[in-house]
């Protein structure tokens, strides 16, 4: 029991000397999350070529997402000819995701997608019409 407990209490002190060694980095960590929401952000916009194809057997039906920019904490654009609201973004994970709403005659059209590795993921749901359509690897124009 003793030999486990001094086991025990020496792997703790590796892993929090570890754990503290990497905290010492060069850049203050807000410099460097700010470096990289910015870089999230310049990657994110843009215009973009979305696959909303109904199902993966039909033909490709192509519509252009174009983002603005982004300015104080609201994201800018237009999605499928219609500038959209209430645009969001995430990018505390080291990816960036986002949200936007759109509307047409038939109510409101929730999107949501994130970016990883210069393709686009995400999708699309209406209310007023009762679908929800993926996109399919968006790719900048």
């Amino acid at each position: 029991m003793q030999l486990r407990t001094h086991l025990f209490t020496g792997l703790l002190a590796v892993a929090l000397c570890v754990s503290s060694y990497g905290q010492s980095a060069s850049k203050p960590a807000q410099t460097m999350a700010a470096a990289t929401k910015d870089s999230l952000l310049r990657a994110l916009s843009g215009t973009w070529e979305i696959d909303l194809r109904p199902a993966p057997d039909a033909a490709p039906y192509l519509k252009e997402f174009v983002v603005n920019g982004y300015f104080d904490g609201s994201l800018s654009g237009v999605f499928y000819d219609t500038p959209f609201s209430d645009g969001k973004v995430n990018t505390a994970w080291g990816v960036i995701y986002f949200a936007f709403t759109t509307a047409d005659q038939s109510g409101t059209y929730f999107h949501s997608g994130y970016l990883d590795e210069n393709k686009l993921y995400g999708q699309s749901y209406s209310t007023g019409r009762g679908f929800v359509i993926p996109w399919i690897n968006g790719h900048k124009k």
